[in-house]
This record gives structure tokens, C-alpha cells and sequence, in this order.
């Protein structure tokens, strides 16, 4: 009898050790899926340098699928080596807005691919679906302005400026932005959830001092008001208080006519505007030569942060919020001088 149980007793241990062997092998096999590395690429650089920020310290492999010397996308050409990036990935992160239409049919290749879209909760605030008191706290922004007039090449024959997908350029835009990324590489990457939000909190922390910064810097000056080349500036215009007395849309400097270009002056002379807002590939353009020969007025290039750069960054430093740093120094230079 006792030889009995005590071959039981050795049986039942060696089956729970044999459960417990297969539970520990079964954990280690979810384990190993769960922080198997994936590939994830973003459509451009401001998606780029956002969501680096949030894959610090994971395993995952990240690229940029145009190349960092591009600008907008709106004229951009998929190219062969963006085609296979798109058909190898597992998540895609795009900016939206309208943004990315051009490689929509290439992305939808790869069944698997899965989407992050950065303005997703914000889409709908910038259509004035919803109001509330900030940007990433919902806050109401319109897309279009409506100009006097019947047709006009400057703005179109509507008269009216095309949606604007560069939320990137708004402090507030960004941090909704990186907190959408943040929360949907959690929801596909559980594993690293506790890293992403790690990442982003710091991020946000970096955004929110810049943001303080910024208006401080800005809300002591009394009138900004500016004229600006491609409307790529609106968002960081509404956030800091700049009248955009006028834009002048990409693809429209070689067609106006003296006409047109006199009307311009005149509008600056009438506002009493002296400060013109551009990118540094259009600081150059010759209306800009012709108005500055009529108006008194100074150019500023500011960085649309569409392009990587040879700057070098500390490891704890962010490229976006040294970049905008810039930016708003630009900023208040141009209206301190004016």
C-alpha cells in the first residue's frame, strides 16, 4: 500500500512538473512572438522624426520612406524602392489630412499593413466638428479662409486657400499627433506599451515647455502681422497669434501679373505689413525681389521641418522641438525688428 501511494506521488509530481515544463515553454514561444521585431515606416520626415522619438529602446527597425531631402508630398513620385519598403512593412504612420493620397493604392498591396494615421482624432476638430479650448484638447481651427474677389491666380479661381494638412508645424497639432502614435504602436506592440508611453511622456513634457516658451516670447509683441510664401505656416500662425494678411500658394509666382503683384503691394502698404514668412527654397523667388523693391519690408525663412538636416542632436534632445526652437526665435526677431 505504501509503495502504492508513493509511486502516485511520484507520478503526480512528475505530471505537474511535465504541465509546468509546457506552460513555461508555451510562455517563453508567446514571449518570443510578442518581442519579434517588425518593421515600421513613415511616409515622411516629420513622421519620421516623431515616431523615432516614441521607438527609443525597442527592438523594432523604423524607415523613412521618402527620402529625407523631400519636401511636401503633394507633387511627390512613389518610386520603386518605396513600393517594396510599403509591400515589407508591418505598420505604416502617415500624417493624414490628405497628406499621403498619392501612395493609398501602393499601401493597400500588403494586406497585412497595418495604419497609423497621426491626425486621425484630429481630422474631425479641423473640420469644426467639435469645439474645445486647445488643439490637443480638441480645440476648433478652420481649414479655409475666404478671400474677397472673383477670380484670382494668387489663391485660385475660388478664391480660397486648398485644405491645409501641416499640423505638423503647430506645437499643440504635434503633441495630439504623437500621442495618437504613441497609443495606437501600443495597441499593435503590447509588449513595449510601457516604453512607448515612457517615450511619449517625455516628448510631451519637451512639446508643452516649448509651447510656454513660445508664448512667452510672442504674446509680449502687439501686432504680428506677416505675409506669407506657401501656406505651410497657418498652423504655427493661428497658435501664436500671426495675421496672415496674405499667401502666396506654391505654383502661383510665375503667373501673376504686375497687376496682381501691384495689388499685393498694396494691401502690404495698407496693413502695414513688413515681414514676409518663407522657406528657404523660395527666399529667392523674384515677386518677393519686386515687392521688397516697393515695400519696405524683411524676409525671414523659416524651416517647414520637412527635410532631415546635418544638425547633430544630444541624445536627450528632440530634433522637432530644437528646430521649432528656431523657428519661434525666427519669429520674434522678424516682429522685434519690424
Amino acid at each position: 500500500m505504501k509503495k502504492k501511494t508513493a509511486i502516485l506521488i511520484l507520478l503526480v509530481i512528475a505530471y505537474t512538473g511535465f504541465i509546468l515544463y509546457k506552460y513555461n515553454e508555451r510562455t517563453k514561444l508567446q514571449q518570443e512572438i510578442a518581442h519579434k521585431p517588425f518593421t515600421v515606416v513613415t511616409s515622411f520626415y516629420p513622421m519620421y522624426i516623431h515616431t523615432s522619438a516614441l521607438m527609443k529602446e525597442t527592438p523594432h527597425q523604423l524607415l523613412n520612406m521618402a527620402d529625407q531631402t523631400v519636401g511636401c508630398l503633394h507633387d511627390y513620385q512613389l518610386t520603386v524602392q518605396d513600393t517594396k519598403k510599403l509591400y515589407e512593412a508591418d505598420v505604416l504612420v502617415i500624417n493624414g489630412l490628405g497628406s499621403e493620397t498619392f501612395i493609398e493604392k501602393a499601401y493597400m498591396q500588403n494586406p497585412t499593413l497595418q495604419v497609423i494615421d497621426a491626425s486621425q482624432q484630429l481630422e474631425p476638430l479641423l473640420h469644426g466638428e467639435e469645439e474645445a479650448e486647445g488643439l490637443h484638447n480638441h480645440e476648433q481651427a478652420h481649414l479655409e479662409e475666404t478671400h474677397d474677389g472673383d477670380e484670382d491666380p494668387i489663391h485660385g479661381e475660388d478664391g480660397h486657400h486648398h485644405e491645409n494638412d501641416h499640423i505638423w508645424l503647430s506645437i499643440e497639432g504635434t503633441i495630439a499627433q504623437v500621442q495618437e502614435i504613441a497609443m495606437q504602436l501600443s495597441a499593435i506592440d503590447p509588449a513595449y506599451q510601457s516604453v512607448y508611453e515612457a517615450n511619449a511622456r517625455a516628448y510631451i513634457e519637451a512639446l508643452e515647455a516649448l509651447d510656454e516658451e513660445a508664448h512667452q516670447a510672442l504674446e509680449v509683441i502687439d501686432t504680428k502681422k506677416a505675409m506669407t510664401v506657401h501656406d505651410a505656416f497657418y498652423y504655427l500662425a493661428q497658435e501664436f497669434g500671426i495675421e496672415i494678411v496674405e499667401n502666396i500658394p506654391e505654383g502661383s509666382y510665375e503667373n501673376a501679373s504686375a497687376k496682381q503683384i501691384q495689388t499685393l503691394i498694396h494691401q502690404m502698404e495698407e496693413e502695414d505689413v513688413r515681414v514676409i514668412f518663407t522657406e528657404e527654397k523660395n527666399q529667392d523667388l523674384a515677386i518677393l525681389k519686386t515687392i521688397q523693391r516697393e515695400v519696405p519690408c524683411s524676409i525671414y525663412v523659416l524651416d517647414a521641418l520637412v527635410t532631415g538636416t546635418d544638425q547633430t542632436f544630444a541624445p536627450d534632445e528632440f530634433p522637432y522641438v530644437v528646430r521649432m526652437r528656431k523657428n519661434i526665435e525666427t519669429v520674434r526677431e522678424a516682429f522685434e525688428h519690424e
